[in-house]
């Protein structure tokens, strides 16, 4: 896909390393997205470098000084290695400790700003972290900033993106923003709202970034970036899910712009390092650009398909029965979601409804899903098997007709 796409630009952005000292998982997971993604331009033979390097908050796990000093470890690592580090410090876990004192103390360590604008490879970039006020996640001092600063970027490259990196979601953009993922905030929307050219960068859901719900386009582009840490996922309206291997799924991304403004989002499993998916904007400044709308990536999904020799077969160890099936295929490119299966009675009586979820956020392909069923009584029974994509497009069902 896009073979003929060369890049101008390139920069990284993470979030939600959450590091609790040297050696842990967030710790080594930033250092390997770090190699990772200097082995990757690299590699490129028409533009071999990052020009930047973003983590959206939750840097910390709960704040303390010895984790920022922890993160020190892996800034000055990066740094050294000619990387220009830009961070955003979060209200939630890196100011749990040392609150407000927590933006201090990041800023002595690194010599940076928590709130920045800069202009690097020829594009402006806007990075907001939590407010230096006690209770408030951002203040109405920032909001003012931060419109002044748009105002800069969009008079001074009216043709080109602007990049704008904060930590919690705007609400109803993203998965993992609306009400019922419970994980999105009001913060600047009406501003953003305003400015066509701003692509939003934002962490804090952990939800995974290959779902293509973690693009979102409207009156203007805002990105999901995943965790470091691990996923999670909300299901049928309820938060907080933690599907399987949640703790080995590790997101990042890798941002390239062409000449005409292009953007290429490369998304990563940093554990087994290698891509996930990419997504192609056309130049997001033009607010005719939005391939990404949710009514139109609704319109071209369609539903997973099993294949024609498609079974269910049903194995037994200690009275516990499991159904076990085949993965269904996705022609259009969007991930089965959850594979919904039911047990039912001779009347048609539903006697029990399992949920699985795929473990489409990690690399690698899954032939075969398993669903347990528990313990069942002697009887004549029906096992249904229905795949559902990301955007709720739901396949044929399996179905199998058993008597234990």
């Amino acid at each position: 896909m896009k073979n003929d796409f060369i890049p101008v630009t390139r920069f990284i952005v993470c979030s939600d390393a959450h590091i609790e000292g040297i050696g842990t998982p967030g710790y080594n997971r930033l250092k390997k997205t770090i190699d990772f993604s200097l082995d990757f331009a690299s590699a490129d033979e028409h533009y071999n470098k990052i020009d930047s390097f973003f983590i959206a908050g939750d840097i910390t796990n709960s704040g303390k000084k010895e984790e920022f000093d922890s993160f020190k470890e892996i800034y000055d690592y990066g740094t050294q290695k000619g990387l220009n580090i830009l961070c955003t410090v979060a209200k939630g876990h890196d100011s749990i400790s040392m609150g407000k004192k927590s933006l201090e103390y990041y800023r002595s360590l690194t010599n940076q700003e928590t709130d920045f604008h800069r202009v690097i490879g020829g594009y402006h970039f806007i990075g907001i972290s939590t407010s230096r006020m006690k209770k408030h996640f951002n203040s109405a001092f920032q909001k003012i900033w931060l419109k002044k600063e748009l105002d800069k970027a969009v008079k001074d490259t009216p043709d080109k993106p602007v990049f704008v990196m904060h930590h919690e979601h705007i609400k109803y953009t993203v998965f993992g923003s609306y009400d019922e993922d419970g994980w999105g905030k009001i913060l600047f929307a009406d501003l953003l709202k305003k400015y066509p050219n701003v692509v939003d960068f934002s962490g804090h859901s952990h939800y995974p970034v290959n779902d293509p719900r973690s693009v979102w386009q409207k009156e203007y582009t805002a990105i999901g970036t995943g965790s470091l840490k691990y996923t999670e996922l909300t299901v049928d309206g309820e938060q907080k899910i933690h599907p399987p291997f949640y703790n080995e799924c590790a997101n990042f991304l890798v941002v390239e712009a062409d000449k005409d403004s292009n953007l290429r989002i490369s998304g990563v499993d940093c554990i087994a390092g290698q891509m996930l998916c990419e997504y192609y904007l056309k130049n997001p400044a033009d607010k005719n650009n939005r391939e990404y709308e949710k009514e139109k990536q609704i319109a071209r999904s369609f539903p997973p398909v099993f294949a024609d020799d498609a079974a269910i077969t049903i194995d037994e160890k200690n009275g516990i029965y499991t159904a076990v099936y085949p993965a269904a295929e996705s022609d259009c490119g969007f991930p089965v979601f959850i594979y919904r299966v039911s047990v039912s009675d001779t009347n048609g009586k539903i006697l029990k409804t399992i949920k699985t979820i795929p473990a489409y956020y990690l690399y690698g392909e899954e032939k075969t899903l398993s669903s347990c069923l528990g313990m069942l009584s002697s009887g004549k029974y029906t096992v249904k098997v229905l795949a559902e994509n990301v955007y709720g497009a739901k396949s044929d069902v399996l179905e199998k007709t058993i008597e234990l």
